[in-house]
């Protein structure tokens, strides 16, 4: 079974999937959200997109 990548949507291994916690803005609120990424820069690369 393969993952898709939370940012690039590319199949992902499930042994090097890499977890990271997206810290975004819910109305006045930040909340969290566990995703999973193809590498570390797919996950740096959607916190920075839901930075703002």
């Amino acid at each position: 079974m393969e993952i898709k990548c939370g940012y690039c949507s590319k199949s992902v291994k499930p042994g090097d999937v890499v977890k990271s916690t997206l810290l975004y803005r819910n109305g006045n609120q930040l909340a969290r959200k566990e995703k999973e990424y193809c590498c570390k820069q797919c996950a740096s690369h959607d916190q920075m997109a839901h930075e703002g």
